[in-house]
């Protein structure tokens, strides 16, 4: 257990990676739901999935700016130095 737990933090951006996996994950779930609901009812649940594929692409696009952002802090830092 301890050479696992030294493992996952050799790891870098983990969190970052997780989050990324976890919002394509939901994403696709939320399509395929959004297609069942269509291919069931024949309503469009274009209002549904919008909303859900906005939710989690705005996570993406604020890790996104966070690591851009913290990524130009640090190249000032290292010029300071």
């Amino acid at each position: 257990m301890r050479r696992l737990l030294d493992k996952l933090r050799a790891v870098r951006h983990l969190f970052a990676k997780g989050m990324v996996l976890w919002c394509v994950i939901c994403g696709t779930a939320a399509s395929a739901y959004a297609m069942r609901i269509m291919s069931r009812t024949g309503h469009d649940p274009a209002g549904l999935l919008g909303v859900i594929l906005a939710f989690f692409g705005g996570e993406l696009l604020l890790m996104c700016l966070k690591t851009v952002l913290n990524g130009a802090k640090m190249e000032r830092r290292t010029d300071n130095e």
